[in-house]
């Protein structure tokens, strides 16, 4: 009898050491060179290196027509490069169909041209700058979740930030300055510079900021070629001006 409760001992001793060494769990592989999160919020704190530094956590947030189409009609889809027109090397970046049918596998950024070249720093071209850390992680993560063509993207803006630094700036750098940085002005962008304070604060004393951003007629609907800004974006511009135009 003794014999029989010592095996039936060991037995639950065994069982239970199995079931708590071998319960299955979440697995979640982080590079050694992450350093900072996966939040698209603010865009105050990305890395100018040209390289995604950001953890490689699967996660929903980004949004193809809010996160992802601005980068790709701002910094790659202009003319001469990968416009609807010139589509350069047989690449039009304009549009989701013709994004997603070439240089692009679902769920693999890493085998997706229209992303590694980005991350090596070949594409843009000069003189449009190259793609930051924040940048290259919505590309790669809206990648990795399979591409979708998500349209009814909750809004990403706060009408509460409408200082220089955390409301302008970050807007201009997604959607003005591939043609409007120091760099590019000249053959892209009109002659207009909008990459520092002066350059700005010139363009809204003139009334050209405002009536381009709000495609009023006699002007020239901004951002090129794409849609207006969201109500809420030339929201923060107005409260901005409202305010003063400060450089805060």
């Amino acid at each position: 009898m003794k014999k029989y409760s010592i095996i039936a001992i060991v037995t639950t001793l065994f069982v239970c050491f199995y079931a708590c060494t071998h319960k299955p769990g979440l697995v979640v592989t982080i590079n050694k060179n992450d350093t900072t999160g996966n939040s698209n919020n603010n865009n105050n704190n990305n890395n100018n290196s040209g390289k995604d530094t950001t953890k490689e956590v699967f996660d929903t947030s980004v949004c193809f027509q809010r996160d992802v189409l601005p980068i790709f009609t701002g910094s790659c889809a202009m003319a001469g490069c990968h416009d609807a027109i010139s589509k350069k090397e047989g690449y039009d970046l304009s549009n989701y169909n013709s994004i997603i049918s070439r240089g692009l596998v679902k769920g693999k950024s890493a085998s997706s041209k229209v992303y590694t070249v980005c991350v090596k720093g070949s594409m843009p071209q000069k003189p449009i700058p190259k793609l930051d850390s924040t940048q290259l992680s919505l590309i790669r993560r809206w990648i990795d979740k399979g591409a979708p063509n998500d349209t009814n993207c909750a809004v990403n803006c706060d009408t509460t930030k409408f200082t220089y630094s955390n409301g302008i700036v970050p807007i201009m750098k997604s959607y003005c300055l591939s043609c409007h940085a120091t760099a590019p002005a000249g053959s892209s962008g009109g002659g207009i510079v909008l990459d520092n304070y002066n350059a700005v604060i010139t363009q809204v004393n003139n009334g050209k900021l405002m009536g381009d951003l709000q495609h009023q007629t006699g002007f020239h609907a901004m951002p090129l070629g794409g849609s207006q800004l969201s109500d809420c974006k030339i929201t923060q511009f107005k409260k901005w001006i409202a305010a003063g135009a400060l450089n805060n």
